[in-house]
């Protein structure tokens, strides 16, 4: 049997060996695989679905040959190397789940786990907004879900929460992602207004605000 990381050393010398060539992937970069990588993540949903784990298995080494892909145009850039990535997400996991470090053996609370999790990632990050952090370019329905679940955790109350955003009217637009988008756009745009007002206009961090205080300095 070989050890863990046997396999993944052993992909990564294949992306290298394919960049020594010189053909197609060179000339490849960050924007062009973009499209790639949203066809392999949705491949990885549809194999989640059908609950098939070799189908799963396939298509999640089809995503990992994204991020070794990824690294590799970053390297030969100079700027960071697959290793800095996996260095990367072992230094966030040790900051973020202090249980990883302090010498806990037992069964994990998960609300505790949870909130540790946030608690440190507020603590790592220090964003002007709670909206910071989320990507904007994920589908429209996905990025309401993710903002208003950001809003509401920061106590956005619901009566400043659009109509647009609780229906999505299909074919009015022809467009209908792109009007839901709008939407969903607006609203963040006014959370931020809203943090900014708070702040004085100072965007280096913005306040805990109440219900009555998002009401006072939501924009109409």
């Amino acid at each position: 049997m070989t050890d863990r990381g046997d396999a993944l050393s052993r992909a990564a010398e294949v992306m290298d060996r394919l960049w020594s060539f010189g053909g197609w992937e060179v000339t490849q970069t960050h924007e062009s695989l973009r499209r790639y990588l949203v066809e392999e993540t949705y491949e990885v949903l549809d194999a989640i679905d059908s609950g098939d784990p070799d189908s799963l298995r396939e298509e999640l080494g089809d995503l990992l040959l994204q991020v070794l892909f990824h690294s590799r145009i970053a390297e030969a850039s100079g700027r960071f190397s697959v290793d800095d990535v996996a260095a990367t997400l072992v230094a966030k996991l040790a900051a973020r789940s202090p249980h990883l470090t302090n010498g806990h053996t037992g069964p994990l609370d998960v609300a505790e786990q949870e909130a540790a999790w946030e608690a440190a990632k507020a603590v790592e990050k220090s964003r002007p907004s709670c909206l910071d952090g989320i990507a904007m370019a994920q589908p429209a329905l996905a990025l309401a879900d993710k903002v208003l679940e950001r809003a509401r955790r920061a106590g956005v109350p619901d009566d400043l929460v659009p109509d647009g955003l609780r229906c999505v009217r299909v074919g009015e637009s022809g467009d209908t992602e792109a009007s839901f988008r709008g939407v969903v756009l607006d609203f963040a745009a006014a959370i931020r207004a809203a943090e900014k007002s708070a702040a004085g206009g100072d965007d280096q961090g913005t306040p805990l605000l109440d219900a009555e205080a998002w009401r006072r300095h939501w924009r109409r």
